[in-house]
C-alpha cells in the first residue's frame, strides 16, 4: 500500500484572513492519505468550527493537538484509514503535538504518526523537544514518523546566507561565535539527537541516495529547511518519495509530502518499547 504524508504549516491566521481555502485546495489537489498541519491557531474555539469546516473541506477526519500558545498542531487523514488512538500533551512542548496511531493489515504493531511545532525561541529546547518525541515515535515499538516545522538546520544541509537571516532567527538556528569576525554556523544539534535515536531524516536520506541536493532546498522565509520528516529505522526502507509543495502565497512554507510503501517495512526492525 502506498501511503502519502503531507505536512502544511498553514501559518497564523489563515481561517481569519481568507488563506484556508487556497491552502485546502492545494492539499486537496496532493490527495495525501494522512495530512499534518500546524499552526493552527484558533481551531479549538467557537465550538471548534474551524473543526468542522477543515473536515469538510478536506474531506478528511481532524484530529487537534492542543497548544497553549494555541498554535495547535493537527493530524488528519482519509475516514478509510483505521485509527487506533490519538494522543496530545500540551505541557512537554511549548506548543504541543498531535500523535495518531493508525493500525495496517499485515503490521504486527501500529504505525504513529506525529505533527509537531518545536519552539523556535531556542534551539536547545527545541532539542530537547526533539527527544521527546523521538521517544513517542519510538514508543509503539518502533514504527513512528515524526513530521511537521522542526525550527532548525537540519544535518549536512548547506549553510545558508546567514546575513540574510533575520537576527533572532540567526540566534536560535547558529552556534555561538567567538568573536564578531567568525562566521556563523549551523546548530544542528536537533538533527543530532534525532540521529542518534536512528531516525531517518527523509529528504537528506533520498539527496543523497540520488545525488539529488535540491532535495534539500529550504522551506521557509527563514532560507532553513526547517519543515521536515524523520523516520524510525523500520521504515528506512519504505521510503519512496519526498517533495515540496509551493503554497502558492496562501503560508510562509512550503508544504512537504513523502510517499511511503507499508509493504517495504521492515518488520524485523520491530522490538518493544521498554
Amino acid at each position: 500500500m502506498l501511503l502519502k504524508i503531507m505536512s502544511q504549516n498553514i501559518r497564523h491566521g489563515a481561517h481569519l484572513d481568507g488563506r484556508w481555502s487556497r491552502l485546502a485546495e492545494i492539499i486537496r489537489g496532493q490527495s495525501p492519505s494522512i495530512l499534518l498541519l500546524q499552526e493552527c491557531q484558533g481551531w479549538l474555539e467557537n465550538d471548534m468550527r474551524q473543526v468542522i469546516a477543515a473536515e469538510r473541506d478536506l474531506g478528511m477526519r481532524v484530529w487537534v493537538g492542543y497548544s497553549r500558545t494555541r498554535a495547535h498542531t493537527v493530524v488528519a487523514h482519509v475516514p478509510e484509514l483505521p485509527v487506533v488512538a490519538f494522543e496530545s500533551n500540551p505541557y512537554t512542548l511549548m506548543q504541543g503535538y498531535g500523535a495518531a496511531r493508525f493500525a495496517f493489515p499485515g503490521l504486527p504493531v501500529p504505525l504513529v504518526v506525529i505533527s509537531t511545532h518545536l519552539t523556535a525561541y531556542s534551539v536547545e529546547a527545541a532539542a530537547a523537544e526533539a527527544q521527546l518525541l523521538a521517544a513517542r515515535a519510538y514508543r509503539y515499538d518502533g514504527l513512528g514518523v515524526l513530521g511537521g516545522d522542526l525550527n532548525c538546520c537540519p544535518v549536512g544541509d548547506p549553510e545558508p546566507d546567514w546575513e540574510l537571516v533575520q537576527p533572532y532567527n540567526r540566534m536560535n538556528r547558529c552556534l555561538p561565535r567567538a568573536s564578531a569576525e567568525e562566521p556563523w554556523r549551523a546548530n544542528t544539534i536537533v538533527g543530532d539527537k534525532l540521529a542518534a535515536a536512528e531516525m531517518i531524516d527523509v529528504a537528506a536520506h533520498l539527496a543523497d541516495l540520488r545525488g539529488d541536493a535540491s532535495l534539500r532546498a529550504a522551506t521557509g522565509t527563514g532560507l532553513v529547511r526547517v519543515d521536515q520528516f524523520h523516520l524510525t529505522p523500520a521504515l528506512k526502507d519504505a521510503i519512496v518519495d519526498y517533495y515540496q509543495v509551493d503554497p502558492e502565497g496562501a503560508s510562509d512554507h512550503s508544504g512537504i509530502v513523502t510517499v511511503l510503501d507499508t509493504d517495504r517495512i521492515d518488520t524485523s526492525q520491530i522490538r518493544p518499547f521498554t
